[in-house]
């Protein structure tokens, strides 16, 4: 083997290498039976978390823990009904907000560098909009994939208004 074909060799090599790392460094967007990584179980605009951002329930034991939260009508039932060997259930809340007119949806899940990324689309009434005038607490209740990550980031997706 010449000396020019041995470099050849050695880039050819190392540029397969360099392909390899980013084609596993692209984010994970199901679980490795297939299902989605998040899907979005219920909502509510009274969940009773009057600060905004996550609580991260691991087990029935932290679902039952918010049966006393004041002010709470999200239904339970479907957070209960969460194999939590397989999944975990995410509130993503807004906090306490003035008006009705408010909600959080799910728009999409990855998981990169060992973070779950929940995209989600947050509503606010339009000005002028009639609306119930009461406090709210508004979240969504998503159900995760319970492996492949150890950091949440929930960021609002481009549409939100």
């Amino acid at each position: 083997m010449t000396l020019c074909s041995r470099c050849f060799s050695i880039i050819l090599a190392g540029a397969s290498m360099v392909v390899a790392g980013c084609a596993t460094s692209q984010p994970r967007v199901q679980t490795d039976e297939g299902a989605p990584l998040a899907r979005q179980i219920s909502q509510s605009s009274h969940c009773g978390l009057t600060a905004p951002g996550h609580l991260l329930l691991k087990s029935e034991t932290d679902v039952g823990r918010l049966e006393g939260l004041q002010g709470r009508t999200l239904p339970l039932a479907p957070l209960r009904a969460v194999d939590f060997e397989r999944e975990q259930v995410v509130l993503a809340a807004l906090g306490q907000k003035p008006t009705g007119g408010y909600s959080v949806t799910l728009v999409s899940s990855a998981i990169e560098d060992d973070t779950l990324e929940l995209s989600v689309r947050i509503r606010e009434p339009q000005p002028g909009v009639v609306v119930t005038q009461a406090l709210t607490t508004p979240c969504a209740a998503i159900a995760v994939t319970a492996r492949g990550w150890s950091d949440i980031r929930i960021t609002p997706g481009q549409d939100n208004r």
